[in-house]
C-alpha cells in the first residue's frame, strides 16, 4: 500500500483525509472515530496554547479536532497506532496498575472510568496488582487489545468505507495576500454547501465525484444578491484553484487583478512604500510635492531611497492614489520615467516594534521606524523586514534577544535565538506581521518547520511533504523567499529576502542570522564547482568551490502578482555594503568567499 504522509479531520462531515505519497487522497468515514483516525488507543494530543503539540508521541501524521473541541492524534496505519499506544502506556503509566493508569487515561469527565478498570481487568486477564512496566509483552498486547475494544476501534464494520479520490484546492487571495472568511457556493449532485475560507484562505479541499461530473463553483453577486457560477472542477487530476476574491475571477493557475485608482485627498503625511524602480524626482512629482520637502520630513541628506523604505510624505492636494509613484527605472541610478498608481495602503497591523503613530524614532534623528501600513503592492512582507533591520542597527543575536526572540514571537517550539538558527524565524515573523499565513495547521511537524529553513519546501524532509503554503519560483524576483540549498544533499541551510543583485552571480539577500545580525549580504545564485584558476604572478591554485545554490519561494496568495512580478523582477544592482552603510546597519562582515557567516 502507498505510504500515507500527512491526514486532517473534517468534523462537519466526520471524514477523515489523508494525503498518500503519490498525491491521491484516501478519505475514511463510517466506523468509529478511532477507526477513522487509525487510532485504536484513541489517544489525544497535548495542548499548548490551544495547539496541538505533542512532545514525545511519534508516528503521527495529523490532528483530528472532534465538534466536541478534543484534539486526537491520526496515524498512517492502525500499525503505527498500536506503536504508540505501546509507547504511552510505558512512558506514562509504567508505574501504575490498570486500577491506577485509568484514572489518568480515561478520567471522570468524559468516561465511565470504574466500568473501563473492571472492563480492562477481565479482558486482559492481567493481575489488578501487577504495574504495567513488570508486564510481559504478551501481557501488554492483552491490555492493548482490550482498550482497543472499550475505545470501539472495531465497532461498526459494516459502515466503514475507504474512497481513494483526487481533491482541489482552492485558495481565496485578492491576488497579493490571502483572505480569510470569503464565502463561496459548492454545488455537487444538485446539492448546495456554502463554505468559508479559512486564515490562510483556503477553503475545505473539494472532492471529484466518482461519477466524474462538474463541480460548479459560485459566489455571490454583492450588487445583485444573485448566485452566479465562476468556475467548476472536474477531472481525474487534482489542481490549485485560485479565487481573486475581490473581482470575483477565478483562475486555475493565471489570471491578473486592476490597480484600484481611486481618489483620495490626502489631509495627513502618508507613509510610502518605495518599490523597485522608484526615485524621489518622481514620486515628488506624482505627489505634487518637492524633493526638498520629502528629504527634509525624512530627514535625508542625499537622494538615494531603497526600495522597501517608508516615505513620509506631505502631498500638494488632491493625489491620485493614496499608494504612491512608481517609476520604472532604477532609483539607486536616478533614471526615471512617468510614475504609475500604486494600490491603496490597507489598514494597520500590530508591530512588536512602534506603535502606528509613530513616525519619529526616540532619539529625535527622524527616522522612519518600523513599517506600520504594508502596502498590498510588490512583497508586503519587505517594508517590515527592512523597518526592523534599521530598527536592530547591526545588533548580534544576543542584544536582539533582549528585545525580541523571533523564535517565541512564531511559536516555533525553540527557546532562544542562540540555541537554534533564527534566519527562518525571522522571515516567517515578517511574513506574519504582513497577514501571511505561517503555520499549516493539521500537519504533525508544523511548529518545528516555521524555525527551519528548508521548511519553506518541505514540512518534512524524511517524508518529503512539501509545504503547501508556498510556491516556488523558476526565477528570483523582488522579495522573494531565497532558500540556500546545498546542491549534493538537498538540504536547506539558510534562508534571506532577494533584496537586489551584486554583479551577475550573486544576490543581495536581506535576513537575519546572517553574521549573527539582520543586514543585507550577498549569496551566490549557483553552486561552483571546485576546479583551479591561473593568477596574475602565473601560478595556478586550486578553488575548492561551493555546493550551494538558491532556490526562490513566495506565498501562495502572492502567486499571482508573482507571475506579473516575472516579466519585471525589481532586483537591481546594488552594493550590499552601501545598502548597509545607508540603512544604519553596522559592524558586518563578509567573508573572502562573498558570503556571510551563518549558522
Amino acid at each position: 500500500m502507498a505510504k500515507l504522509i500527512s491526514a486532517t479531520y473534517h468534523p462537519n462531515i466526520e471524514v477523515a483525509e489523508f494525503i498518500c505519497e503519490d498525491g491521491r487522497h484516501l478519505l475514511r468515514h463510517g466506523g468509529t472515530l478511532p477507526w477513522r483516525i487509525n487510532n485504536p488507543g484513541d489517544l489525544t494530543a497535548r495542548m499548548v496554547d490551544g495547539i496541538p503539540s505533542p512532545k514525545k508521541a511519534k508516528g503521527y501524521v495529523g490532528f483530528a479536532t472532534t465538534r466536541s473541541g478534543r484534539t486526537f492524534l491520526i496515524f498512517p496505519d492502525e500499525e503505527a497506532g498500536r506503536m504508540e499506544l505501546k509507547a504511552n502506556l510505558k512512558r506514562m503509566h509504567g508505574d501504575r496498575t490498570i486500577s491506577e493508569a485509568i484514572p489518568a487515561y480515561a478520567p471522570k469527565k468524559e468516561n465511565n472510568t470504574q466500568k473501563y478498570i473492571d472492563d480492562l481487568l477481565k479482558i486482559s486477564g492481567v493481575p489488578g496488582d501487577k504495574k504495567i512496566r513488570d508486564c510481559s509483552d504478551a501481557e501488554l498486547i492483552k491490555i492493548m487489545n482490550g482498550i482497543t475494544e472499550i475505545e470501539g476501534y472495531h465497532a461498526k464494520p459494516e459502515t466503514r468505507k475507504e474512497t481513494w479520490v483526487e481533491v482541489s484546492r482552492i485558495n481565496a487571495t485578492n491576488g497579493i495576500q490571502p483572505l480569510k472568511d470569503t464565502e463561496i457556493i459548492i454545488e455537487m449532485g444538485g446539492k448546495e454547501e456554502r463554505i468559508k475560507s479559512d486564515v490562510t484562505g483556503r477553503f475545505p479541499p473539494v472532492i471529484h465525484p466518482a461519477d466524474k461530473s462538474a463541480v460548479h463553483v459560485k459566489v455571490v453577486n454583492p450588487k445583485t444578491n444573485e448566485v452566479v457560477k465562476i468556475g467548476e472542477i472536474q477531472g481525474e487530476t487534482g489542481r490549485d484553484f485560485n479565487l481573486l476574491s475581490r473581482t470575483r475571477k477565478w483562475k486555475g493557475v493565471a489570471g491578473s487583478e486592476k490597480i484600484n485608482n481611486s481618489k483620495t485627498e490626502i489631509k495627513r503625511p502618508m507613509r510610502y512604500v518605495v518599490q523597485p524602480g522608484d526615485n524621489l524626482g518622481k514620486i515628488s512629482k506624482f505627489y505634487r510635492t518637492t524633493i526638498a520637502k520629502i528629504k527634509a520630513e525624512n530627514n535625508r541628506l542625499g537622494d538615494k531611497i531603497f526600495p522597501g523604505e517608508v516615505l513620509l510624505i506631505h502631498g500638494g492636494g488632491e493625489e491620485r492614489s493614496t499608494g504612491g509613484a512608481r517609476p520604472s527605472k532604477s532609483s539607486l541610478t536616478g533614471a526615471t520615467q512617468a510614475p504609475r498608481p500604486a494600490p491603496p495602503l490597507i489598514p494597520p497591523i500590530p508591530s512588536s516594534t512602534e506603535p502606528s503613530d509613530s513616525v519619529r524614532s526616540k532619539e529625535g534623528a527622524g527616522k522612519v521606524l518600523a513599517l506600520i501600513n504594508p502596502m498590498p503592492g510588490r512583497a508586503p512582507w519587505m517594508p517590515i523586514a527592512i523597518a526592523e533591520a534599521k530598527l536592530r542597527r547591526g545588533k548580534v543575536e544576543q542584544l536582539i534577544e533582549k528585545e525580541i526572540n523571533y523564535h517565541a514571537e512564531i511559536k516555533d517550539g525553540s527557546i532562544s535565538m542562540s540555541d537554534r538558527a533564527w534566519c527562518a524565524a525571522f522571515v516567517n515573523w515578517c511574513l506574519s506581521k504582513a497577514n501571511y499565513p505561517i503555520e499549516n495547521a493539521g500537519y504533525a511537524d508544523r511548529k518545528a518547520t516555521m524555525g527551519r529553513a528548508h521548511g519553506f519546501y518541505e514540512m518534512n524532509e524524511r517524508l518529503k511533504i512539501r509545504n503547501p503554503l508556498f510556491v516556488e519560483l523558476e526565477e528570483p524576483i523582488y522579495g522573494a523567499i531565497a532558500m540556500v540549498k546545498n546542491s549534493k544533499t538537498g538540504h536547506g541551510s539558510h534562508v534571506g529576502f532577494v533584496y537586489a543583485k551584486s554583479g551577475s552571480k550573486n544576490l543581495i539577500l536581506l535576513g537575519g542570522n546572517q553574521g549573527d545580525q539582520i543586514n543585507f549580504s550577498p549569496f551566490r545564485i549557483d553552486p561552483v564547482e571546485p576546479h583551479e584558476e591561473k593568477r596574475k604572478d602565473g601560478k595556478i591554485v586550486k578553488i575548492k568551490g561551493r555546493p550551494n545554490r538558491l532556490n526562490f519561494f513566495v506565498p501562495v496568495a502572492y502567486y499571482e502578482q508573482a507571475k506579473k512580478d516575472l516579466s519585471s523582477p525589481g532586483i537591481e544592482q546594488a552594493d550590499a555594503a552601501e545598502i548597509n552603510k545607508e540603512m544604519g546597519i553596522e559592524g558586518v562582515e563578509i567573508d573572502k568567499n562573498n558570503s556571510p557567516r551563518t549558522t
